[in-house]
């Protein structure tokens, strides 16, 4: 689904870091305590990122993001390569590093996970020729800007290619998934994605390779670690319906030994009103698992969905209505956090302006929406989820902020 956001990039160059201070922050007119602490530059007129897609991650006073597009542009990069940053809660943003491609990634889409340093995956870039403009990689940095290290190159093939997950430590190891790579098969003609392990060291292993079909493929969420295992989603694969040709997507239990468990496969339909094409990850409230499907619901506008991991039994919990009678969101397709008991998280798309939401779900209970995204001088289009950090609920806007190249936003819920 990211494809068509993917830029091949060329030779590394250098460039002075920089740190840039915080834009005017904006004041949501309708949600109390929401602002927008930093937007991202004017693609062309400076060495800033934009486009950011990924969620943040908190640590050392800080948090942690990517953007897709910015930073170095050359021959093969016309918007740029995306870059590595910090921000902290005043809006003063930092690039840690900007990709170049070739040998190095290019096209972050995902977070990074913290542990001393920052380890994060490209979805492009490397070097491997299989790919086009490379296959992607998983890189280290440090979280004071020390250089970034290329830790693997995914090869494409056998190898998994287009990471476009944040990583999970779960033990000394770090777990992950790429989108196609692995197997190939007449469903899958680019490989239906896998499951990978990797040690801080470097080491690559793939523990699991997708066959599509009812096995589930292209799995595009992070995975997350429960009860001593790893369970995440697929966003194709699984169930075929007249609305799903390539399968609704899955919900699937997985070991470090790479025993895998199909949980659930979503069979969208207006019949069954269940979800379907999971983008996001799962999180653990009550003994059961949430996370969100980017289609399906009871108005095909996607949903949030629970399942108990030990029967595999799922339930949706709110199907999202928007642009009729109410103002709801639409299409969410980043996962969800748990704060006090009660689940936040983001829609693509609805609200007053059609532009996305931050919403919140109590279980049981319903769905409120939090604030409604107006567009530039706001965010608009989160493509991904929330961060805990203090009393406050940060995220990040696709689009939008005062150059409409992306924002960092803040809410007190």
């Amino acid at each position: 689904m990211y494809a068509a956001m993917l830029t091949s990039c060329g030779a590394r160059s250098a460039l002075p870091d920089r740190v840039a201070p915080p834009f005017a922050s904006w004041s949501s007119p309708n949600a109390t305590g929401y602002s927008v602490i930093y937007s991202f530059a004017q693609f062309g007129k400076s060495n800033d990122g934009n486009r950011p897609m990924s969620d943040l991650r908190a640590a050392a006073g800080a948090l942690y993001g990517t953007t897709v597009y910015g930073g170095i542009t050359n021959a093969n990069c016309a918007l740029g390569c995306g870059t590595l940053f910090s921000i902290d809660t005043s809006g003063r943003e930092r690039v840690l590093h900007r990709f170049t491609g070739g040998s190095d990634g290019a096209a972050p889409l995902a977070g990074v996970v913290i542990d001393g340093a920052l380890y994060g995956t490209t979805s492009a870039g490397g070097g491997a020729t299989g790919c086009g403009d490379g296959c992607g990689t998983v890189y280290k940095a440090g979280t004071g800007g020390t250089p970034e290290t290329v830790l693997h190159a995914f090869k494409g093939g056998t190898d998994g290619a287009d990471p476009v997950a944040r990583m999970v430590r779960f033990g000394s190891v770090f777990y992950g998934t790429t989108q196609y790579g692995g197997q190939d098969t007449p469903l899958c003609p680019s490989g239906c994605g896998t499951v990978f392990s990797m040690r801080p060291d470097g080491a690559e292993r793939v523990i699991y390779r997708f066959k599509g079909g009812k096995d589930g493929a292209n799995p595009s969420a992070p995975l997350y670690v429960y009860g001593g295992r790893l369970y995440g989603t697929t966003q194709y694969g699984g169930a075929t319906t007249p609305y799903c040709s390539t399968g609704c997507g899955t919900i699937f239990q997985i070991s470090v030994t790479g025993v895998k468990k199909t949980l659930h496969a979503f069979h969208y339909s207006p019949a069954s009103t269940d979800g379907a094409f999971p983008a996001s990850g799962l999180i653990a409230l009550r003994s059961k698992l949430y996370g969100t499907s980017f289609g399906g619901g009871k108005h095909a506008q996607g949903t949030v969905f629970a399942i108990d991991p030990s029967t595999g039994s799922e339930l949706v919990v709110h199907s999202f209505l928007c642009c009729h009678t109410v103002t709801d969101g639409e299409y969410p397709l980043a996962g969800l956090i748990v704060r006090n008991g009660i689940l936040f998280g983001t829609t693509r798309e609805g609200g007053v302006s059609g532009r996305g939401t931050v919403f919140e779900v109590r279980v049981p209970g319903g769905e409120t929406v939090l604030h409604d995204f107006a567009g530039k001088p706001d965010g608009a289009t989160p493509s991904a989820g929330l961060a805990v950090f203090g009393s406050q609920l940060y995220g990040t806007a696709a689009d939008g902020g005062a150059r409409s190249e992306g924002a960092v936003f803040a809410l007190t819920p």
